[in-house]
């Protein structure tokens, strides 16, 4: 009898070597375990949380995506795709999650959060100022990214953002030396046949000008036409 095929998948590209951290780093994605995202070293990046505990329905690798589809059986009657992508930067191992859902029910809730959980030693919240980002070290309601810089055991740091389009809010919470964050997408208020689409941002960098890299990053971000098609 054939082996059942794998949910483990590869982000399709080659292990990329980041200043300030030893190994090279690698990402791989358990599709039927969403929630977990993008695991990095030990860390969980771009999770997709369904609300309930799902398996993928479907699933294809396109060019450097990932793509899983999601049916939760749960009352709201959701269909979900995720499309995990690698993003070429030199020098730091950048990735996005473009995620989309609709419903069968005449009305229903949408909403989803993309979480993912940090090893922490210093977080720095990025909230829009007349000149760009500016660094708060204490929660702010304004934020629009999050730096995250890790241990000196892990090395470098990490940006995690949602697209100010799409953000329905970010909300952080700190426990011990780990760090989660949560990317809110979508309606609490959807109607049958409207299609929601958003996007979030990860990226693991060198220690050194964290926030100067972050910054481009952001503003490259920002600056991206939006996905029609997952």
């Amino acid at each position: 009898m054939p082996a059942a095929p794998s949910s483990l998948h590869a982000i399709p590209c080659e292990p990329q070597q980041v200043r300030g951290i030893c190994e090279p780093v690698t990402a791989v994605v358990d599709l039927d375990a969403p929630s977990q995202g993008i695991a990095c070293g030990g860390d969980r990046l771009l999770g997709l949380d369904l609300r309930s505990c799902c398996a993928a329905s479907d699933h294809w690798i396109r060019g450097g995506d990932v793509v899983a589809v999601y049916e939760p059986d749960d009352p709201r009657h959701l269909r979900a795709t995720a499309l995990w992508r690698h993003r070429a930067t030199p020098g730091i191992a950048t990735w996005e999650l473009i995620a989309s859902a609709t419903t069968s029910r005449r009305e229903s809730d949408t909403s989803l959060a993309v979480v993912s959980n940090v090893a922490t030693k210093e977080v720095l919240w990025g909230c829009p100022g007349s000149e760009g980002l500016r660094w708060e070290n204490a929660d702010s309601t304004t934020a629009v990214c999050i730096l995250i810089r890790r241990p000196e055991t892990h090395g470098g740091s990490v940006v995690l953002a949602v697209h100010p389009a799409d953000s329905r809010g970010l909300l952080v919470r700190r426990d011990s030396d780990r760090t989660t964050v949560e990317c809110w997408l979508f309606s609490a208020a959807a109607e049958k046949g409207v299609l929601f689409r958003g996007r979030a941002l990860a990226a693991l960098g060198p220690r050194a000008e964290d926030t100067s890299w972050a910054e481009r990053l952001w503003d490259e971000f920002v600056g991206s036409p939006p996905m029609l098609t997952t």
